[in-house]
């Protein structure tokens, strides 16, 4: 992983192997980010995603997708400390995946930047 300030941003470039999900949490600790919007693109080789199947009480069906994927878009935001990514992505039968991410293994290369709003 390397990671680039640039003024309010962090320019966070992931590397084959490395869990989307855990990177952002590392960054969460080390840079002491409390309140952000997250972005990015790249390719991941797995993928365990959420669609919401029920809303009271919030209920979220996973599911595992294994295989080459090219993630087109995520948006989120961290609040308080806690990262909540919305993921659209595509497989390689150019079927859609599209919904929370819970977790995703990076393939090749992974983009994030970081608009920080507050640190401690």
């Amino acid at each position: 992983m390397i990671v680039r300030e640039k003024s309010n941003l962090l320019v966070v470039y992931l590397e084959q192997g490395e869990e989307l999900e855990a990177q952002i949490q590392n960054i969460i600790r080390e840079y002491k980010l409390i309140d952000a919007k997250i972005s990015g693109y790249g390719y991941l080789g797995r993928m365990e995603y959420g669609v919401l199947s029920q809303s009271d009480p919030f209920f979220l069906a996973k599911i595992l997708k294994e295989g080459l994927l090219t993630v087109t878009d995520i948006n989120g935001m961290i609040d308080n400390r806690e990262p909540s990514i919305m993921i659209s992505s595509v497989d390689d039968k150019f079927e859609r995946h599209q919904g929370r991410l819970i977790s995703g293994n990076v393939v090749n290369s992974f983009n994030i930047i970081l608009e920080i709003y507050k640190t401690e």
